[in-house]
């Protein structure tokens, strides 16, 4: 009987143990020199008459929330975004995610020219490690650029350089391989992809696949 109330009590014991390691991460806060880089050059690329990419608007955020995701439905947000370049409708969004206290924070960066740079700083902490965030790639029908639910807080530890490519993907909710606006609705909506010379040959310029459009260069301070 007393060898079954030991393994008993030490059961609990490892079990309280396990849990308190998987939980105490020790908080800590990091800032970021974020670095936006732009290659939209040919013969990567078509460059259009008038191309620029939008203010690239986000989130830092938690874990168990996300602004878009390959796979997924566009939000409205998400689709002015791509289809526009208006960022009225993603705002609410973010400001609805903030309420839930599931964000630290939602930002804008400026424009980078398309062969260009700009730069910026950033704050996060160890229970909003992640960035998300999307800019139009214009003109175009709902192509876009960005990240989705980044971290840069792994194995309890901020990464202290890091460069990630910035894909074009295609948000499924407009018809269209032109460089223009106002294409037909697609119907029905598809699911969030990348753009592949299929459906974005005029991107591709006789390419066998589209080429990160730029990158984003994350260092900590």
């Amino acid at each position: 009987m007393k060898a079954i109330f030991f393994l008993f009590l030490t059961g609990i014991i490892l079990s309280c143990n396990k849990k308190t390691a998987e939980v105490i991460i020790p908080y800590s806060e990091a800032s970021y020199k974020v670095i936006v880089t732009m290659n939209w050059t040919s013969p990567a690329f078509s460059v259009p008459a008038g191309a620029h990419v939008t203010g690239l608007i986000g989130l830092i955020h938690t874990k168990d929330t996300s602004l878009w995701m390959p796979g997924a439905p566009a939000s409205a947000g998400l689709e002015d975004v791509a289809e526009i370049g208006d960022n009225t409708k993603m705002t609410v969004e973010l400001d609805a995610i903030l309420l839930k206290n599931k964000a630290l924070s939602k930002f804008t960066i400026s424009p980078p020219p398309v062969t260009g740079t700009v730069e910026t700083n950033l704050v996060f902490n160890t229970n909003h490690p992640f960035i998300s965030f999307a800019s139009m790639i214009a003109p175009s029908p709902d192509w876009f650029m960005g990240l989705h639910n980044f971290s840069l807080f792994n194995d309890k530890v901020w990464t202290n350089d890091i460069t990630v490519n910035l894909v074009v993907y295609d948000a499924g909710t407009e018809e269209g391989n032109v460089f223009a606006y106002n294409n037909p609705e697609t119907l029905p909506r598809q699911n969030i992809g990348l753009l592949t010379p299929e459906n974005g040959s005029v991107l591709a310029n006789g390419n066998s696949s589209i080429a990160p459009i730029g990158t984003i260069r994350f260092i900590k301070n």
